[in-house]
């Protein structure tokens, strides 16, 4: 069980979109602030990369956060199922929404 901010982040959590929030931001937002990538410039988390990349629809990107690729770190030991679903949907809705 993971004790953080005030969050009990354990298997038995419910997602909310606020929950996607604090999710990226403890996990992702170091590598990919606002949906950029500080890595790899190409490797952003906007629409049109996403869906060049192969990782426009909720699975494939539930797969990537999930077992990680390449530079981006896998994160199944730290994050349970619905944690990386909420990451991912959260990224989607990002995406959509030019990362406002």
């Amino acid at each position: 069980m993971v004790m953080g901010l005030g969050l009990n982040l354990s298997s038995a959590w419910a997602a909310s979109p606020e929950d996607g929030v604090v999710l990226f931001e403890n996990y992702c937002a170091g590598c990919h602030p606002k949906g950029g990538n500080i890595i790899r410039r190409r490797k952003t988390l906007k629409q049109k990369s996403l869906e060049r990349d192969g990782y426009g629809a909720l699975e494939p990107l539930i797969n990537l956060i999930d077992q990680g690729q390449n530079n981006m770190p896998g994160f199944a030991d730290q994050l349970n199922n619905t944690q990386v679903e909420t990451v991912a949907q959260f990224v989607l809705e990002q995406a959509s929404h030019t990362w406002k």
